[in-house]
């Protein structure tokens, strides 16, 4: 029987990238989507160029994935993006930069897969902020849609696929590290039960969970790692 494919968007860095090796040592074949430079070598992983946002990139980029890899059996909708501002500070173009990215790039992205995917998971990347609320209302707001999607979609796909998603706190990438002030980052480490930010491969390791025939009786749920910051 061949090997599962999983295409994995936003995978050539931080969470992404993390997924692809988890996949890969998995046995998986990787398709890693990204949008300026592709992710490092890694066996069984193949990268291709992709504008989450555009629907003809997207059309483009899963043909030519699913023309090479032959099938897919999961879709994690990972890409997305951070303005790190206050509502004030937002222009009109970097709030539908977010929008376009966050949001609309995991609607594009599941309609093109579905033609595609007779059976299988879908795993969407939400975060805290959705659930607590954050600073930066436009990136909280974007994942709230992500959460409340996967709920919808759940609904629509069962049996045939299962729809998950997770919901990372405060993870050490180059987007968790991003536009802390002086010591304000040490002071949120310090509001985790935990006592430290996840590590990407850890929020891999949650993705995989949902991925896989373990998880076979799971959809429309959400999983939460973020070290107990949010209780619920």
């Amino acid at each position: 029987m061949d090997k599962k494919v999983v295409f994995i968007t936003g995978a050539s860095r931080g969470i992404g990238v993390a997924t692809a090796r988890k996949f890969a040592d998995g046995g998986w074949r990787v398709a890693g989507f990204y949008r300026n430079s592709a992710g490092p070598e890694i066996e069984n992983v193949k990268y291709y160029q992709l504008d989450v946002s555009d629907w003809e990139s997207v059309n483009v980029a899963f043909d030519k994935a699913y023309g090479e890899l032959g099938r897919v059996d999961c879709l994690v909708n990972n890409a997305g993006v951070l303005v790190d501002k206050r509502l004030q500070g937002y222009e009109v173009e970097d709030m539908e930069k977010v929008m376009r990215t966050n949001e609309l790039g995991v609607y594009l992205c599941t309609k093109k897969v579905l033609d595609k995917m007779e059976e299988g998971a879908i795993v969407n990347l939400c975060s805290t902020a959705a659930q607590a609320g954050s600073m930066d209302p436009i990136y909280a707001g974007t994942k709230g849609a992500v959460w409340s999607f996967t709920k919808s979609m759940a609904m629509a796909l069962a049996p045939r696929v299962r729809v998950n998603c997770v919901a990372p706190g405060l993870v050490n990438t180059d987007m968790g590290n991003k536009g802390w002030g002086p010591g304000e980052l040490e002071q949120r480490v310090k509001a985790i039960p935990m006592g430290r930010m996840a590590e990407p491969k850890e929020v891999a390791s949650g993705i995989y969970f949902l991925a896989s025939d373990e998880a076979g009786h799971i959809t429309g749920a959400t999983l939460d790692i973020n070290g107990g910051y949010v209780l619920r």
